[in-house]
């Protein structure tokens, strides 16, 4: 009696020699992240992706933020213990590569004057500042809504390459917001909040709570990023604005732009007036230094 012939699939489990081998976990691995950059693995840190970062300046801080910088197309959160903890400091050599660079540079509702002179000796040229305060005289709740719109327009007209705003008082809505806005550009946003804030959760990409240590040295703690956990602060020595101290008894203050619910002022008027009914175009071909 013949013996029944083997099924199909018992053939099938002995693959001929001319038959490519499966990948291997890791090679399957390597290349969904060859495809998709912007995946990350939970024990190492994210890569750049698809956008790119701007230089962190300091070569401990780089090696522990994902790409090695400041990312661009997200919100960085910046919580502080206190005002002036060295927030500016910190991001002087990113600020220098965007003025470098040719990008605009937005400064919304910072609580102290901006120094223009200072800032230019510091390497980041007035004509590429934009200093955005809120109505005077309005509340602190109308206040910081002045300030999220006008950072949000910023967003909207894609002509900044960084937007730093304070935001003292801000909903989880409201930053949910900045980060869409952020992802649909190419401008980095860094949000100055106090560090009560990480009661809240929050959208944005990178968390950091910096305080200041002795010694012109600024201790950070990574509370959200594309990477493993940091239990340990970092400990950062940072570069000292020689310039903007030397400059201190010139102040001036930098190109201003207020956001209050009126019309635009043209011609020779202090100020430019943003409407916060009207589009979020910008001036074209107006030099910041102009709008002093």
């Amino acid at each position: 009696m013949t013996a029944p012939a083997a099924p199909a699939a018992e053939a099938l489990a002995f693959p001929s020699p001319d038959q490519p081998l499966p990948p291997s976990r890791e090679e399957a691995v390597a290349a969904l992240e060859q495809r998709y950059p912007s995946l990350w693995r939970a024990g190492q840190l994210g890569r750049a992706g698809s956008q790119p970062v701007w230089p962190a300046g300091y070569a401990g801080l780089a090696a522990e933020l994902p790409g090695g910088g400041w990312p661009v197309g997200g919100v960085t959160e910046l919580l502080t213990t206190q005002g002036g903890a060295g927030e500016l400091r910190l991001l002087l050599p990113a600020l220098r590569a965007l003025a470098a660079a040719g990008r605009r540079i937005g400064l919304v509702g910072p609580p102290c004057l901006p120094n223009a002179m200072g800032l230019a000796a510091a390497g980041l040229p007035a004509r590429q500042l934009y200093w955005v305060r809120p109505a005077p005289g309005a509340g602190k709740v109308a206040q910081q809504a002045d300030v999220l719109w006008a950072a949000e327009q910023m967003l909207r007209s894609q002509a900044f390459g960084a937007v730093l705003v304070w935001l003292p008082a801000a909903r989880p809505e409201a930053m949910r917001r900045l980060q869409v806005l952020a992802q649909a550009g190419d401008t980095a946003v860094w949000a100055m909040r106090p560090a009560t804030a990480l009661r809240e959760s929050s959208p944005a990409v990178l968390r950091l709570l910096l305080s200041p240590l002795p010694g012109n040295a600024l201790s950070i703690v990574f509370h959200k990023r594309r990477g493993p956990v940091r239990e340990a602060p970092l400990r950062l020595r940072l570069d000292g604005m020689e310039g903007a101290r030397r400059s201190a008894g010139h102040a001036a203050p930098a190109p201003a732009v207020s956001p209050v619910v009126s019309g635009v002022v043209a011609g020779d008027s202090a100020h430019v007036v943003l409407d916060r009914g009207a589009s979020a175009a910008p001036v074209a071909g107006r030099a910041a230094a102009e709008l002093a």
